[in-house]
Formats: C-alpha cells, sequence, structure tokens
C-alpha cells in the first residue's frame, strides 16, 4: 500500500492519479520489514474494556493542558550530542520543519527523538502563539498534552522522555514504537478476507477504546490516520499508540478549522462548523477501510474534488464496494469484506453527522446514537457473541 497511491483503476480507469498525501508530520516508528519478510504479528493483548469504569475521567481543560504546557518548556534541559548516537532517519517531520531520528544511548537503549528548529518552535508556547497565530500545527501543545496523558497513565500515548535543546534545534524524546504504524501494517498479510478481520479486531477494538477515552477527556485528535497510528510489542503481544496531537482541540464544537489530512476529512469540516468528536469517527471509518482491504475509498471528501468520493455520495457505500476491486486482486471489496465489517464502515462513514455512529463516549449517552460497540462485528472484543 503506497501513500495514497493511484488507485482508481478499479472503477474510473480513466482518472489521473490522487495526489500524494505523505504524512507531513512524521509519526514516531521503527521502520517496518519487507512485505515479504515480516511476520505476522500476534493479536494484542486486550485492553482496558470499553466501559466507563475508568480511574480518570475529568475532562482536561485549557488551563490544565496550559500548566503542562509550561512545565514542558520550563523543564527544557541541554542537548547533549555526546549521549544519543544516531542510528538513522525514521521521517522527515515536514509540518514541523524537522526529522525524526532513531537514536541510543551507549548503554543500547533506543529512542525516537523528533528534532525540530528552534526558529519554528520558538522558546515556548506563548511565543510559538504569538509569532504563528493561525499554525494549524502546534507543536507545543503536542508535547504538554503527551505529558498530561502519561501522568495519567493513559495507555495509549507514547512515553515522553525528555525535551531538549541546543542552539540550533529542539529534540522531544518518546519512547519507540517498535511495530512502526498502521500504515505500514496495512501491507503484511492477511490478504483482505475473514484472517484479515480476526487479525484487525483486537487492534481496532483498542484504537476505540484509545479514541473514546481521549473524547471523554474532552480532546479531539483531529488528525488520525494510519501513520498516526503505532504498534509497539507490549510482553509479547502489540499495544496501539496514538501520535501526533498537533492538531488536537479541547473544543467539540469547531469553527472553520479545518485539520487533518485530505481523506481522512470528514465532509462537515469542509463547512463553517463541525463537532470535532463526530469528525474523529469519521477519520476512523476511513481508517478501518483501508486496514481492511489495502486501499483508501476516496482521496479528498471536498465536494467535486474526487470522483470516488462523489460516487459514494451519490449511491452509497454499500453499492460502491460491490463496484469496486481490491487493488491487489481481482475480487471486488464486497466479496472478502464481512457483512459485519461493511456495515460497521458504512456506519462510522455516514456523511450526515447525524446519521453517524459514536465510540460511545459520554456525551453522547443522552442521544439516540448508536455506537460502535452496539455492531456485531466489534462485539467479539468484548467477548460477546
Amino acid at each position: 500500500m503506497t501513500k495514497l497511491s493511484a488507485f482508481f483503476c478499479g472503477m474510473f480507469p480513466s482518472s489521473s492519479p490522487p495526489v500524494d498525501q505523505s504524512p507531513s508530520s512524521a509519526p514516531v516508528h521503527t521502520p517496518a520489514p519487507p512485505p515479504s519478510t515480516r511476520p505476522t504479528p500476534a493479536p494484542p493483548a486486550p485492553p482496558r474494556p470499553p466501559t466507563k469504569a475508568r480511574e480518570i475521567t475529568e475532562q482536561v481543560s485549557n488551563q490544565v493542558l496550559q500548566e503542562f504546557i509550561d512545565a514542558v518548556t520550563g523543564g527544557i534541559q541541554a542537548w547533549d550530542p555526546e549521549e544519543y548516537i544516531l542510528n538513522s532517519l525514521l521521517q522527515e517531520a515536514v509540518r514541523n520543519h524537522g526529522r525524526v531520528d532513531l537514536m541510543q544511548k551507549k548503554s543500547g537503549e533506543k529512542f525516537a527523538v523528533k528534532r525540530m528548529p528552534n526558529r519554528w518552535v520558538r522558546e515556548g508556547d506563548r511565543e510559538f502563539n504569538e509569532q504563528y497565530p493561525t499554525a494549524s500545527e502546534r507543536p507545543w501543545v503536542d508535547i504538554g498534552l503527551v505529558r498530561y496523558l502519561n501522568t495519567i497513565q493513559y495507555p495509549y500515548a507514547c512515553e515522553l522522555i525528555g525535551v531538549f535543546r541546543d542552539e540550533e534545534n529542539t529534540y522531544v524524546t518518546v519512547q519507540l514504537a517498535t511495530q512502526g504504524d498502521l500504515f505500514s501494517w496495512c501491507d503484511r498479510d492477511p490478504r483482505p478476507g475473514p484472517a484479515r478481520e480476526a487479525v484487525m479486531l483486537p487492534i481496532v477494538g483498542q484504537i476505540f477504546t484509545a479514541v473514546c477515552w481521549l473524547h471523554d477527556l474532552g480532546v479531539a485528535h483531529r488528525d488520525l490516520s494510519l501513520e498516526n497510528i503505532l504498534l509497539t510489542d507490549n510482553g509479547g503481544s502489540m499495544q496501539v499508540k496514538l501520535i501526533d496531537f498537533g492538531m488536537s482541540t479541547t473544543q467539540r464544537v469547531c469553527k472553520r478549522e479545518l485539520r487533518g489530512k485530505q481523506s481522512y476529512q470528514a465532509p462537515e469540516m469542509h463547512g463553517p462548523e463541525y463537532d470535532a468528536f463526530l469528525a474523529d469517527e469519521f477519520a476512523l471509518g476511513v481508517v478501518l477501510f483501508a486496514m481492511a482491504v489495502q486501499d483508501y475509498p476516496w482521496t479528498s471528501t471536498k465536494k467535486n474534488s474526487c470522483q470516488l468520493f462523489e460516487y459514494i455520495s451519490t449511491f452509497g457505500l454499500m453499492k460502491f464496494l460491490k463496484k469496486r476491486k481490491l487493488r491487489k486482486g481481482t475480487e471486488h471489496l464486497a466479496e472478502v469484506l464481512s457483512a459485519e465489517l461493511a456495515q460497521l464502515i458504512d456506519s462510522m462513514l455516514q456523511l450526515e453527522p447525524g446519521n453517524r455512529i459514536s465510540l460511545g463516549e459520554s456525551c453522547f449517552s443522552g442521544e439516540a446514537r448508536r455506537s460502535v460497540w452496539d455492531e456485531v462485528w466489534i462485539q467479539r472484543f468484548r467477548g460477546q457473541k
């Protein structure tokens, strides 16, 4: 699976290839081995059950988030180039004008280190906001929120090791995600079908739990994508980690703030205002689609920008699945997707946010809105038939 590759051939052979949407803010992960040598990962251990019985339920206020941002900026340490040994470049961090490196200490312990120029991040959060008041990517919000999530022992964020600085750059050192991102995972076996769905299930269950918990804390991510969901070893199984919180917000209703990558943006994000939680749900629908069939449903959700999106807008996702073929095969998507998973994806990708399914967040408890946990496909994750 290439980053938004030319995948129109199954329905629109004369269409031009879509514009590449390579992630502009680098995910923190190790490079995955070539597809031919990648073992199928063991199913992750079940995370905390998707219920409200969690230790931390108080929502994050802007004041609390600012306190953690201030604590991070106040604790920046001097960067010692002798302390870390550069191993390799993981990826360019274009949105932050830097790069992410795999580094290790002389003891052998490995870390991911995001390097950003000081001219971009400035001295701290306040100086950054003064210099870039309209920036969609806010590095200090990312760092401060991760520190907060670490403090409450939220298990789906990488551990922040420290923030360092020299005359030219600021270095953010975090826990290394050993199994790479979901984009890399998508190229692995099994091929689309029942066996792949079985491997997907525990990963998807963790993702739903992670984002639902985040929303119950009052935080919307707004940049969920294959590249921003990582997998790491956890005692012989795998643990999901969310990254890149630089576009996140504590405001559920957002006005004229288009965020995220084109193919993951909920259609209402192109309008005057939107519910950021439901926009995250839509983005996860795109994630599930890509995980299941190793392809994207469309390149853009902006009106009149993508033929595939216009087709689905007119005829619906279910008809699209009957006409669209696998990128790596001859079967139609409807032939390889179980009816239960197709229904779940369709419920998450409803173009009208009022019809879209939720993740079971507390804020929707008084509404007549179904949640993903009501869907048959995910019930096996909860130990139900």
